[in-house]
C-alpha cells in the first residue's frame, strides 16, 4: 500500500508550491459567494405578521360583538323601553347630584342595587332574543323598570330627609 502511495505521488509530482498572487483569498471568497445560492429577501414577513394580528383582533372583536345579542323590540315595547329608560336615567342623575358625605353610603348602596336590577333586565332581554317577545317577558321588563324608578324615588326621599335633618341640626347650633 505504501508503494501505491509513492507511485501516485511520483506520477503527479508536478505539485504547485508557489505562493498565490496577492488578493487570491479575496478573489476566491468572492467566487464562492457568487456561486452560493442567494437568500431571498422576506419582505412579506412583516406584512404577514401584521395581517395575522389584524385578523386575530378582528375575530376577537366579532366574537365580543356577537356575544352581545341585538334585541329588536316591537314598536310599542320599544317606545315603553325608551320612556322608562329616560326616566330612570334622569332620576339617577338627580340622585348622583344629591351625593354628599352624609348621603354617600346610601347612594352607593342604591347604585349597587340598581346594577343588580339592570342585570336582571339584561337577562330578560336575552330571553327575548332566545324565545321571542311574549307578554310575560315584556310584563317582567316593565315591572323591573317600574321597580327601579320607584326604588330611586324612595332613595331620593331618604336623601332629602338626611339633608333636611342636616340643615335643621346646623340651624340649631348656629
Amino acid at each position: 500500500m505504501e508503494n501505491n502511495m509513492n507511485q501516485l505521488f511520483e506520477k503527479h509530482a508536478n505539485w504547485d508550491f508557489e505562493t498565490p498572487n496577492e488578493g487570491h483569498e479575496n478573489r476566491f471568497l468572492s467566487k464562492l459567494k457568487s456561486q452560493a445560492p442567494k437568500k431571498k429577501k422576506r419582505t412579506w414577513l412583516p406584512i404577514a405578521i401584521a395581517a395575522s394580528f389584524v385578523l386575530g383582533f378582528g375575530i376577537m372583536y366579532l366574537n365580543d360583538f356577537s356575544s352581545q345579542p341585538e334585541v329588536v323590540f316591537s314598536p310599542q315595547v320599544q317606545e315603553t323601553h325608551d320612556y322608562f329608560s329616560s326616566v330612570i336615567n334622569s332620576e339617577l342623575k338627580s340622585l348622583q347630584q344629591q351625593e354628599n358625605p352624609e348621603t354617600a353610603i346610601l347612594i352607593n348602596d342604591a347604585l349597587k342595587e340598581m346594577e343588580t336590577l339592570e342585570k336582571d333586565y339584561e337577562s330578560l332581554k336575552n330571553e327575548i332574543v332566545k324565545n321571542g317577545e311574549n307578554k310575560q317577558i315584556v310584563f317582567a321588563m316593565v315591572t323591573n323598570m317600574q321597580t327601579r324608578i320607584s326604588f330611586i324615588k324612595t332613595v331620593l326621599e331618604q336623601v332629602e330627609q338626611i339633608n333636611n335633618f342636616k340643615t335643621n341640626t346646623n340651624e340649631k347650633y348656629i
